[in-house]
């Protein structure tokens, strides 16, 4: 007779994992789906195949929106755990690794670039990237240097993976139930936090409303979008912010976008590297999040690079 502690669970099919983590990850999965270039339709059939060979539900399901199971955080960290050991696993076999130094303003390197890096490094596991996100005493010469550039016309970026579209945004602390009706006038009655001194994001969303910047209720200045955003979920006042960098503070409702059909651009991303084809493949990976970044409403760049770049 069989030892039933000798009986191995059955495996799930383990070419769902990857969906199932970054959908854990990223709480979307659309966000999934672009990570791993699929559709979303086809990340939920990933993950309904998971959960049916597992027999458990991993996610709770809403409208546009997924959130774990208590058995999905806990199956969660088994499946990371594995994922890791795979994937250093196989680099530790490849027998030559490729160094890549990549140079980029902090608040983008820290919320666009960092949560898609996943994607880069399953595409290309012999890579080692180094990210210089202050380039402070930095002594590597980097082979990819990320730099922006203001402006309010897409066709001075042709290049540009990245464009900048701005809008306004605020605690729902702050505004409450007004968050649909308020106007662009009425913000402006707010307190209105500010992210460089010249109020460069300000001015043109004011422009694209047809309404002067005249704030009637004090203003705070911040240097960094990394204060403003935190201020402004605080409930200090109204900011300006690039939805694609505060996508998590909106799924979850700490921010709220408001008056969204005024999204003006305000400068753009663009790249420069040594002749080198690894800098050149960094490239063409960055390319591809255009279609859905560069040129959708949801495209834009943090306000502390709104400024003089920090790379010049």
């Amino acid at each position: 007779m069989r030892n039933p502690q000798t009986v191995r669970a059955k495996l799930p099919p383990l070419a769902t994992l990857p969906a199932f983590s970054i959908a854990a990850r990223t709480g979307s999965l659309t966000l999934a789906a672009r990570e791993l270039h699929l559709t979303p339709g086809a990340i939920s059939r990933q993950i309904k195949s998971l959960e049916e060979a597992l027999g458990v539900q991993l996610f709770h399901r809403g409208h546009n929106a997924i959130s774990l199971t208590d058995a999905g955080r806990q199956y969660l960290i088994h499946v990371n755990a594995a994922l890791a050991t795979l994937e250093n696993g196989t680099r530790a076999v490849l027998p030559d690794r490729i160094r890549l130094v990549i140079q980029a303003p902090i608040t983008l390197a820290r919320r666009w670039l960092i949560p898609r890096l996943g994607a880069y490094l399953q595409e290309n596991p012999s890579v080692d990237l180094n990210i210089q996100s202050l380039a402070l005493g930095a002594s590597d010469v980097p082979d990819v240097t990320v730099s922006y550039k203001r402006g309010s016309d897409e066709a001075r970026f042709p290049s540009a993976f990245l464009l900048d579209r701005t809008v306004a945004v605020c605690s729902p602390l702050l505004i409450g139930s007004l968050a649909k009706t308020v106007t662009p006038g009425a913000l402006l009655g707010l307190p209105i936090l500010l992210d460089t001194a010249d109020a460069w994001s300000w001015q043109r969303w004011c422009e694209a409303a047809g309404i002067a910047f005249q704030p009637r209720s004090g203003s705070l200045t911040f240097d960094t979008d990394e204060a403003s955003i935190d201020a402004c979920m605080t409930g200090l006042g109204v900011g300006q912010a690039s939805p694609s960098l505060i996508e998590r503070e909106l799924r979850d409702g700490q921010l709220i976008q408001l008056c969204p059909a005024i999204n003006p651009i305000v400068g753009a991303y663009e790249i420069a590297g040594q002749a080198t084809e690894r800098a050149a493949g960094f490239d063409r990976w960055l390319q591809t999040w255009r279609t859905d970044a560069a040129h959708s409403d949801s495209a834009t760049v943090p306000s502390s690079e709104r400024g003089i770049s920090q790379f010049g």
